[in-house]
């Protein structure tokens, strides 16, 4: 089974914050706050296309394979 994630910041933010979405489906549950800076941050950044949502925040969608920032 595939653990599913989400990253999202606020636009500018030095901060973003991993959840991880349950195989139920429901709401995400907050795992923890990253910096933006975070090499592994920048990589997942960059293979995966951030999505604008709600006013000002970025959104991108993973499996928690594609990192080691979701705990396991």
């Amino acid at each position: 089974m595939t653990r599913r994630a989400v990253l999202r910041w606020p636009n500018g933010s030095d901060w973003g914050h991993l959840a991880e979405v349950p195989d139920e489906g429901g709401l995400p549950r907050f795992t923890g706050f990253v910096r933006m800076t975070d090499p592994r941050v920048r990589a997942l950044i960059a293979g995966n296309t951030p999505q604008p949502v709600d006013d000002d925040m970025w959104e991108v969608h993973f499996t928690a394979a594609e990192t080691e920032l979701v705990p396991a």
